[in-house]
């Protein structure tokens, strides 16, 4: 939670630099919150006509969008890129899978143009580098982990609210596109899955990415059927 709250205290601080932990640790929290916010839409019946969203979600997404949009561009500067960077999102697929590459990618070593490494910041003790690589790796397989473990969840939040608002989710742009992109997702999991370094967190994402297709793949066959 204390990661949630730094991003709102730095909340339009866009130098510097922001480890995978603060980052990651900031998204889990938000993802927690904004799906909080629609369901207290849903179920006050408040959202918008033709959409599951309503004025909570809305006022929440107003908050929390600057202090996001400022960690992003500090997690890209802590892997030594322009903050600019964010943009690529905008690249249909690839921009996607780029930036999440970026986000899971691991701090450089030492200062280098937007400041000194944040995990380095303030410690009475650095790492060898042999030792280094150790911590790396551990904190990169828990990071993965949690990030796999956190698309499960969305993705089953997103197959459960159609039926709350079905008239929405029932268009035919909004069938094909959000199809499209869950077929492609899908993969994302497994592809991670082969950049742990520990067996045993490899095993369980690769298992949480295969239940992860079977969803997404339950998800389709349902609105052809």
């Amino acid at each position: 939670m204390k990661w949630y709250l730094k991003a709102f205290k730095h909340y339009s601080d866009f130098e510097g630099r922001a480890r995978r932990t603060e980052y990651w640790m900031f998204v889990l929290f938000n993802t927690i919150f904004t799906l909080v916010a629609i369901a207290l839409d849903n179920i006050l019946g408040i959202t918008l006509q033709g959409t599951p969203y309503g004025l909570l979600y809305l006022l929440y997404a107003l908050i929390v969008f600057i202090p996001s949009l400022a960690l992003a561009i500090r997690r890209l500067h802590d892997v030594g890129k322009s903050g600019w960077m964010v943009l690529i999102s905008l690249i249909p697929i690839i921009g996607g899978i780029w930036l999440l590459v970026l986000m899971v990618t691991d701090s450089q070593p030492g200062e280098n143009e937007y400041g000194p490494n944040p995990k380095e910041v303030g410690d009475d003790y650095v790492p060898t580098k042999s030792e280094d690589n150790v911590v790396i790796g551990k904190n990169s397989d828990s990071i993965i982990l949690i990030i796999v473990i956190w698309m499960l969840f969305t993705r089953l939040f997103w197959l459960l609210l159609p039926k709350i608002a079905d008239d929405f989710f029932s268009a035919d742009w909004y069938v094909g596109v959000s199809t499209f992109f869950n077929v492609i997702w899908s993969f994302v999991p497994l592809i991670l899955a082969f950049t742990i370094r520990d067996k045993d967190k490899r095993t369980i994402v690769l298992i949480i990415g295969a239940i992860y297709i079977l969803v997404n793949l339950y998800g389709v066959l349902e609105r052809f059927l």
